[in-house]
C-alpha cells in the first residue's frame, strides 16, 4: 500500500535518462493517469526515499545514486528549468558568478541569481537559491556557462563587478565586495569594461568602480574608462553610500572619498 506506483519511478528515471534532472509537477500529471491526490502521495514516497526532491511549490529535482547522501544536486544543474517554469529572465550573478570567474575569495553558500522580479529564496539540502531583482535587466551583459545539464547565463565579469557595486548592501557592504573585486579584476578586459559601463544605466556605480580600478592599480582598465566620461559633470559619487558623506571629492572621478576600502580580509 505504501509503494511507489511503478509507472511514476519508470517515468522519472526516463527522465534522468535524456539528461533531465529536474521535472514540474504538472508535466507528471500529464504524463501518468494518475489522480492527483494519488500522484501527490506517490511523489512523497519517491521524496521520502531520496529519489527525487521537493525543491519549491510544482517542482522536483531527480536525486541519482550519487547525490543521494547530499538528498539533491546542485542548484545550477536545474536554475535554468527553474526559471523556465516561472517565466522570469535570469542569470547567475554577483558571488556566484565571481567565482565561476576564478575569484575564489568567497565561495557562496547559495547560488545567487538575477531576476526581473521579485522572487523569494528558495531552500534546498545542498544550500538555498538567492535573488536579486534588477528592474533593468535587458541592460545586462552575460555569457553562456557550461554546467553538467547544459549552458547557464552567467554575468560577464565586468558586470559582476557593476552588480557588486550594486547589491554591496546584501553582500556585506563595500567592505564585503572589495577582496571580491581584488580577485575578480584579473579576469575583466579593457573592452568588456568598456562595453559593460555603456549599458550600465546608473552613473554612479561606473564612477565607483573606476576609482576602485583606478585604487588596486589597473591602469590599463581605469584610464580607458576615464577617458570615456564627461568632464565637468556636477555628480558627486559616496564611495561607500552607507558611510558619512565627509571625505575628499576626487577630480575626475566625482568620488567622495568617504571610507578607506580594504581589498584584503
Amino acid at each position: 500500500m505504501n509503494e511507489i506506483p511503478e509507472n511514476l519511478s519508470k517515468w522519472v528515471d526516463g527522465q534522468q535518462a535524456q539528461g533531465r534532472y529536474c521535472f514540474a509537477r504538472a508535466a507528471a500529471q500529464a504524463a501518468l493517469p494518475m489522480r492527483s491526490a494519488s500522484l501527490t502521495r506517490a511523489l512523497q514516497r519517491l521524496a521520502a526515499s531520496r529519489r527525487i526532491c521537493h525543491v519549491c511549490r510544482g517542482f522536483y529535482t531527480i536525486v541519482p545514486i550519487e547525490h543521494r547522501a547530499t538528498g539533491d544536486v546542485p542548484a545550477e544543474w536545474y536554475i535554468g528549468d527553474l526559471m523556465q517554469e516561472r517565466r522570469q529572465p535570469f542569470y547567475v550573478g554577483l558571488l556566484s558568478a565571481a567565482a565561476w570567474h576564478g575569484a575564489g575569495h568567497q565561495q557562496p553558500q547559495e547560488l545567487q541569481v538575477v531576476t526581473n522580479d521579485p522572487s523569494g529564496p528558495v531552500e534546498t539540502p545542498r544550500g538555498r537559491i538567492a535573488f536579486f531583482v534588477f528592474r533593468r535587466f535587458t541592460s545586462a551583459l552575460t555569457k553562456a556557462h557550461r554546467v553538467q545539464t547544459g549552458d547557464v547565463p552567467v554575468s560577464t565579469p565586468a558586470w559582476t563587478a557593476l552588480d557588486l557595486l550594486r547589491f554591496q548592501p546584501r553582500l556585506g557592504g563595500l567592505g564585503g565586495v572589495t577582496p571580491v573585486l581584488a580577485e575578480l579584476v584579473d579576469a575583466v578586459r579593457p573592452d568588456g569594461l568598456l562595453a559593460a559601463c555603456a549599458a550600465e544605466p546608473e552613473r554612479s556605480l561606473v564612477r565607483r568602480l573606476g576609482w576602485l580600478l583606478e585604487r588596486l592599480g589597473h591602469d590599463d582598465l581605469s584610464k580607458p574608462l576615464a577617458a570615456t566620461l564627461p568632464k565637468n559633470d556636477p555628480l558627486k559619487v559616496l564611495l561607500d553610500p552607507a558611510a558619512p558623506s565627509r571625505g575628499r571629492l576626487h577630480p575626475h572621478w566625482r568620488v567622495v572619498e568617504n571610507v578607506e576600502p580594504v581589498f584584503d580580509a
